[in-house]
Order: C-alpha cells, then sequence, then structure tokens
C-alpha cells in the first residue's frame, strides 16, 4: 500500500543528503544545538547542500523589533570538501567560531555558527562590530549567504550588509530619488560597497496595516506613484535591467523536482507562460518585486507634512530596474491574491489606472500567474509549518488565473484621469473606536435606521465583548457603536444576557437577530455538553421562526435538526448539535470529505421526495420570485459597491435571463431556499444536520442544488477550499440531481442566478468584496457558470471510507 510523503521526507528526498532530515527538524536540530530554535530560512541545493538560519525561540521580548545578534545562526550541511574547507579558512582567517558536528572524512559535512560566522557575510560583520563596539545590534532580517538587515537602536538607523557589492541599489535608488518617488535614501558605511546605511522609517508595512481604514487610499495613492515610475524617462540614466529572472521562472523545475506529482502541473502551467507572456515592447523603470511588504507606511499623520493621510515609503530596490511594466503589476496583484486583501490589488489598479492604461485582462493574468509561480518556493524557503499547503495553493492560484483572466479584481475602466466620485465602496473595511479598529465582519442594507454593520474586535479576546454591532449613517458616513449586548429593536438580548452573564454573542445583526451560545446548565441531553443557542428576534416574531420549523417537518428525519427547548415571543432556544461544519473542510485522501457530502446529499434527496405529498397551501418560489430576489439584491449592492455596479450589473442582467427562460415548477417540493455549507453540520456516526430552516418554502429542488454548488465555486474562489474538495462537491451534487430527475439546463439556470446574487451579498462583506466582484464575472456570456453540471454526469465512486476517529467536535454556529 502506497504512503503519503510527509512534508519533512520531502524536503529530505529533495535534498538527496544523508543526514538532511535533522537540519529540517526543528525539534531535533534544536538537540543538536542545546538550545530551543524556530527555523527562519531554508536552501536546498539538491545533492550539494542544506542551508539553514534560525533564531532561538522567544528570543524577541514584546514591543521590541528584531533578534539580539547572539540569538540568531545558521547551519549548514554540505557534501564537498573543498567547500567545508573554504568555510572553515574564512572562519579562521576573521577569528569566528564554528561548531563542526560531524567526523567523518567522506562527508556530508554538518556546520554552525552564529550570524558573525556567516561565510559570506562573517567579515563585514567584525568589521561592524570592531567600530560599534558593544552596541546593541538588533537583526531584523537575515537570508544566510545573502544578507542581514541590522537595527542600531541608538541611532534609529538601519544596516543592509550583503554578500555583493551593492553600487547597483544605490544607483537605482538615487534614480528613484531625482524623479521625486518616495523611497529612503541609503548610503555607504564607512565606504565598504557591500554595506549601506539609512533611516529607520515608519510603523510597519501596508501588509501589516491592510486593515488600517486609511489603507486603500494608501494603496491607490501607491498606484499613482507606480504609474509615474513606470512612464519615467530614464534615457539618460545608465540602469540595470530590472533582476526579474527569465519569463517563466527557474523555480518551476525545483517545484518539479519537490514535488514529482505536481509536475504535469507545473508543466501545463510554464507552457501556459511561454505562449502568453511577452517581454516586448519598451522597457520601462519598474520595481521588481512589488508587494504590500515592501511599502513602509506611517501612521503618524503629522509626521510628513504634504504627503497624504498615510505617508508611505517604497523599499527593497534590489531588483528594480528595466524591465516590463505589467511584472510589477502581476507581483501586487499576487501579493493581495495570497494575503487575501483583493480589494487592495483593486485599490492599486484604480490609482495605477487614472494617470497609465491597464493591460488587458489576459495579459495581467499572466503576470500574475508568473509571479505565483516565481514564488512558489518561498513557503518552504521562510519554513513555514503549512509550507506544503501554501505551495499547492500557489500552484492552484496560477492555475486559477489563466483559466479565468475575468476572476482578477480589476477597476472599472474609466477614463486617464476619471472623476471618482460616488465610486468608493460605502461600506469600510473597518472601524476606529477608543483608540481600537474593529474589523467590519457584515453588512446589511439601509432599513431606515442606517445601514446595520456586525464588527469584530480582534483585541478583546474571548467572550462578547470580541463581537460589536453599529449602525452606518450612508449620508455622512458616520458609525454609531451600540453598547456591547444590547439592541433598542432587539430587548430580548440585554435580558438574555442578563439571565446569562456567561452568555456569548456569536451573531448580531442589529434591528432585526441575534444569537447567544450558553454553555452547559441544562445536562447533556440539552445539546452538545448542554449548550444552547438562544436566537433573539423582534417581539412578536418569533412565532413565525416556530411556524418555519413547522413547514420544514420533512427535513426532520432525513436531517438531524435542532430540538426547540424553549420559546416566547422574541426568543426560541435550541439545543446544540453535534458535528463538523461542511464549510470548514475535511480531507479528501481518505474519502472522508466525499462520504460527508455523499450522506448529505441523499438525506436532501430524501427530504425533497418525501415532502412533494404534504406541501398543503405553501406558496411556491418558482424562478420568477427567484430572479426578483436578485434584482432587489442587485440593487441593494450596487448601493454599496459602486465600482462593482458594471461586473454585477452584466452578471444579474445575465443570470435573470436564464432563470425567465425557466417554466413554472413542475413538481415542487419542500426546499431549504438557502442551503449551503453553513447550513450543514456532519458527524461520522450522527449523519448530516440541518440549521436554519427559516426561509423554507415549496419550489424547484434544483434552487438547493444550484445553491450547493454555486458556493463550492465560491469557497474555491476565497480560498476556503481547495480545487480538489470543489471538484467532489460538485460532483456528489450532480450524482444527486441525476437520480432525483434535476434537468442540467435547470441546475445551470438557478446557478447562474446564485452566482450572480452571491456576488451581490458579498459586496456587503470587506474583506471579499473584490473576490466577489471576480466571481460575478466568472458568468460567461451566456450566463453560464465556470464548472457547469454535466449532461450525464458519471456517478462518483462509491467505497465506504474510513470514519473519522473519536467523537466530532461541534462547533459553534451563529445560525443567523
Amino acid at each position: 500500500m502506497s504512503t503519503i510523503a510527509t512534508p519533512l521526507q520531502l524536503l529530505s528526498d529533495h535534498a538527496r543528503l544523508p543526514g538532511a532530515a535533522g537540519l529540517l527538524d526543528p525539534q531535533r536540530l534544536s538537540a543538536l544545538l542545546g538550545q530551543e530554535i524556530t527555523l527562519d530560512r531554508l536552501r536546498i541545493k539538491p545533492t550539494a547542500s542544506v542551508l539553514v538560519s534560525y533564531r532561538a525561540a522567544g528570543s524577541a521580548p514584546t514591543g521590541v523589533r528584531g533578534q539580539a545578534l547572539a540569538d540568531v545562526g545558521w547551519v549548514q550541511l554540505v557534501a564537498s570538501r573543498d567547500k567545508r574547507d573554504n568555510v572553515l579558512r574564512r572562519a579562521a582567517r576573521s577569528e569566528s567560531r564554528i561548531l563542526e558536528h560531524t567526523t567523518a572524512d567522506t562527508g556530508p559535512y554538518l556546520l554552525s555558527g552564529g550570524l558573525d560566522s556567516d561565510p559570506r557575510l562573517g567579515r563585514e560583520i567584525h568589521r561592524l562590530l570592531g567600530h560599534l563596539g558593544d552596541a546593541a545590534l538588533r537583526v531584523l532580517s537575515y537570508n544566510p549567504g545573502r544578507h542581514a538587515v541590522l537595527l542600531l537602536p541608538d541611532s534609529g538607523e538601519v544596516l543592509r550588509l550583503a554578500a555583493r557589492p551593492l553600487d547597483g541599489l544605490l544607483q537605482v535608488g538615487e534614480c528613484w530619488r531625482e524623479l521625486g518617488l518616495p523611497t529612503i535614501a541609503q548610503r555607504r558605511w564607512r565606504a565598504r560597497r557591500a554595506v549601506l546605511i539609512g533611516e529607520h522609517w515608519g510603523q510597519g508595512d501596508l501588509a501589516g496595516l491592510s486593515r488600517h481604514p486609511l489603507s486603500m487610499p494608501a494603496a491607490t495613492r501607491l498606484g499613482e506613484i507606480i504609474a509615474r515610475l513606470h512612464t519615467a524617462d530614464v534615457t539618460e540614466c545608465d540602469l540595470p535591467p530590472a533582476r526579474i529572472g527569465e519569463l517563466v521562472p527557474v523555480t518551476t523545475e525545483v517545484v518539479a523536482d519537490l514535488l514529482p506529482e505536481r509536475a504535469p502541473q507545473i508543466e501545463r502551467l510554464s507552457q501556459r507562460l511561454r505562449e502568453t507572456l511577452s517581454a516586448g515592447g519598451p522597457p520601462a523603470l519598474i520595481h521588481g518585486d512589488l508587494s504590500p511588504d515592501q511599502v513602509l507606511v506611517s501612521v503618524d499623520e503629522t509626521a510628513v507634512p504634504g504627503e497624504g493621510q498615510l505617508p508611505l515609503r517604497v523599499v527593497d530596490l534590489d531588483r528594480s530596474g528595466l524591465g516590463p511594466r505589467s511584472a510589477d503589476l502581476g507581483s501586487w496583484i499576487a501579493s493581495c491574491l495570497l494575503a487575501d486583501v483583493e480589494e487592495q490589488a483593486t485599490a492599486f489598479l484604480r490609482g495605477y489606472a487614472r494617470h497609465l492604461a491597464l493591460p488587458p485582462s489576459t495579459e495581467l493574468a499572466a503576470w500574475t500567474a508568473r509571479a505565483l509561480l516565481s514564488s512558489a518556493l518561498d513557503p518552504m524557503r521562510r519554513h513555514s509549518e503549512d509550507w506544503l499547503e501554501r505551495v499547492v495553493r500557489r500552484l492552484a492560484l496560477a492555475e486559477a488565473v489563466l483559466e479565468r483572466p475575468g476572476r482578477l479584481s480589476l477597476p472599472v475602466p474609466a477614463p486617464a484621469v476619471p472623476s471618482t466620485d460616488g465610486q468608493e465602496p460605502l461600506v469600510p473595511v473597518s472601524v476606529e473606536h477608543d483608540g481600537r479598529l474593529l474589523t467590519v465582519r457584515r453588512a446589511w442594507a439601509d432599513d431606515g435606521r442606517g445601514m446595520p454593520l456586525e464588527l469584530e474586535d480582534g483585541s478583546a479576546g474571548s467572550g462578547r465583548a470580541g463581537l460589536r454591532a453599529a449602525r452606518l449613517d450612508p449620508a455622512t458616513g458616520q458609525v454609531t457603536l451600540l453598547e456591547p449586548g444590547t439592541d433598542p429593536r432587539l430587548p430580548a438580548l440585554a435580558r438574555v444576557l442578563a439571565q446569562h452573564p456567561s452568555g456569548t454573542v456569536v451573531s448580531h445583526r442589529p434591528g432585526k437577530r441575534a444569537v447567544v451560545r450558553l454553555e452547559g446548565g441544562g445536562g447533556g441531553e440539552v445539546g452538545e455538553g448542554g449548550a444552547r443557542y438562544v436566537k433573539i428576534v423582534r417581539p412578536g416574531r418569533a412565532a413565525r421562526l416556530l411556524d418555519a420549523i413547522g413547514r420544514s417537518a420533512a427535513f426532520d428525519g432525513p436531517f438531524r435538526t435542532a430540538r426547540v427547548l424553549d420559546a416566547d415571543d422574541d426568543t426560541v432556544t435550541f439545543a446544540a448539535l453535534a458535528g463538523h461544519l461542511l464549510h470548514d473542510g475535511l480531507p479528501t485522501a481518505d474519502g472522508i470529505w466525499r462520504r460527508a457530502w455523499r450522506e448529505t446529499l441523499e438525506a436532501w434527496a430524501a427530504a425533497v421526495q418525501s415532502s412533494r405529498n404534504r406541501l398543503g397551501t405553501m406558496a411556491v418560489h418558482g424562478p420568477s420570485a427567484e430572479a426578483e430576489v436578485l434584482e432587489a439584491w442587485g440593487e441593494r449592492a450596487d448601493a454599496v459597491d459602486p465600482a462593482g455596479a458594471g461586473v454585477r450589473g452584466r452578471a444579474t442582467a445575465l443570470a435573470r435571463r436564464e432563470l425567465l427562460r425557466l417554466g413554472e415548477v413542475e413538481q415542487p417540493a419542500l426546499i431549504h431556499r438557502d442551503l449551503h455549507d453553513k447550513q450543514v453540520l456532519w458527524d461520522p456516526c450522527a449523519g448530516p444536520a440541518l440549521l436554519d430552516v427559516d426561509t423554507a418554502t415549496a419550489g424547484d429542488p434544483a434552487l438547493d442544488a444550484a445553491n450547493l454548488r454555486a458556493h463550492a465555486t465560491w469557497r474555491e474562489l476565497q480560498g476556503i477550499w481547495t480545487e480538489e474538495q470543489a471538484a467532489v462537491v460538485r460532483e456528489e451534487i450532480d450524482r444527486a440531481g441525476a437520480r432525483s430527475g434535476i434537468c442540467p439546463e435547470t441546475l445551470a439556470a438557478y446557478e447562474s442566478g446564485t452566482i450572480a446574487r452571491i456576488a451581490c451579498v458579498y459586496a456587503f462583506r470587506p474583506r471579499w468584496r473584490a473576490a466577489a466582484r471576480a466571481l460575478a464575472a466568472s458568468l460567461d456570456q451566456t450566463g453560464s457558470p465556470a464548472h457547469p453540471a454535466p449532461q450525464n454526469p458519471v456517478p462518483a465512486p462509491a467505497g465506504d471510507p474510513t470514519p473519522l476517529g473519536g467523537a466530532a467536535t461541534h462547533l459553534e454556529r451563529s445560525m443567523s
């Protein structure tokens, strides 16, 4: 039976050096060095060497930047005796201490030392220490054998030491400053060509401050700056070529060697890049490695007058030079995709487009995919614990971007110098309150009292204080927070929390509903671990919840449903259900993911079939009603995100056209009407459970199947599910749909409607706003979804996967 290689085995096999696993395992390396360490950097040359840098675990005190010099070091395993001898000779000349951990004459040879004994940087560091004496240097960055960045706390300056002369970096930096572009001035330290010194500037970078309320305007301003860079006349400057490497990154060969099973995928991607990429056209001055973490920002608005509300400096110009403009744009977009801040990509491109026309989306997609491939090994080189998943995600993103350039979050086309009046999204990314930044999780349409907001206070820790409700005045943009645990239109919220002080608010839509989780207090029979959920609505509205539960009785049996424990005028209390929320995914390799979805869809099909003869006088929700829902959502979304109105408008028009082609529902059944992965819990022993049946009604079962299918596409686009997970879900939906007699054309029409509706709903959620625009763009000109159901679906493999071990973990559910 074949076994799946662990990440450590993959790295060791890639190195092809005896003893490599001892360097690549932090625990074994800690034992070798006699101290607990954390691996920082990793560089492997197969059959030749393995080089890592490390820092002492817990060595950086809170609030202090960087590491102490003595807490940073390197370890190298080298096959060549000549290279081993060269390292030891250099150390002897500078009187550095290097430990040799092997005694065999034939190698490989294992060496270790501190930063001051680095084989290529050690001499410069010794000179530096000789001049600075006992200065408390802090190490901000260390890439063994290549560079180190050190902070001088006394002067507030930063030193950069490299293994090669930095004349080119000085020259490029001087050109940037002559052009009036914001960067940090550097000069040689004591005439050393490989050591530069400059100001330590700012309080962070655009990556770390992406949730700051001024970060999006700063990204837009950066776009304008880079457009100026790209159009600058540098004919009088003797600039080097940008150091961006080959059009098809050489890292592709390394990834294929590291992950042999991915070799066919990498070859496909490489071939696509060969076919689509071109370095033609006049070269421009580019950054060469543009990303949010290369842009320093100052949150002190008075620090640099005249630079706007968030002054910035573009740094790390090592790769800057003459090259194709699209390389910078693709690099920026790729970085934002990986960080799940696509709105930062859109804001940047909006600023860029004010001064310089954007390339076609296909060209941008190609350069974005190239940047993703070029950086595919970064998680491994930085020794992230989940490096394997991150590498695979970058490959999947590169493939998805090439296949569907429309998923890129491009700004709405505009004149070269357009007006931006009314184009900014109404819902902010975050809100400042009492000196803290609260993240906007969700928002809803204005109900006449302002737009309801649900905020998250990441600094509040656990407890209900972490979730806050607020209202936004659309006319002024003013945000007013409600007192924690209160809502004037939901008086039961304060009452429930007064009765249960340890209760936790897990969801709160101001003025409409809230959910409070209560722990224990009812014994194990009450719910999973005795937990309960109290759903709070406006006075007199609880009866509607109970009516909906009564209408959806056909779901109870095929599914487990939440048992009602108590109810009054404005609350309904439910027992918690055991299970794993399908939204959070399960492994695919052992078949457990397929099993969970197959059991869920079989339960759904059974409920649909059993409900057909007991619908009574229930109103039927058909295609025309769904089209009306979609039209209303489109209007709401345009009000809060006018920049996305164009792409959403095209998507909703296409989807409504397909929906209105459908006839009336011939065989209505009970449908959930809002069925998606966050509504289903699954337990390997107890089976699937269904949540939130408030929207249940009579209708076309194809709508429920389409909801699930569209959400699979959305979760893949969000990066929450892998391509394989989404494909399994679609296969199981198609299998269940075929067995239930659902027409593929009907399923596709409803799925298009759901995709367009999701794009509208998520226009209210800042984190996903840009991705939602990309989802809308995924509908092609026929209004079809990107992954249509097959006309004759092939039954998915059956099998009986091994069940999960142990009891299923109960996940908190907002039930909203």
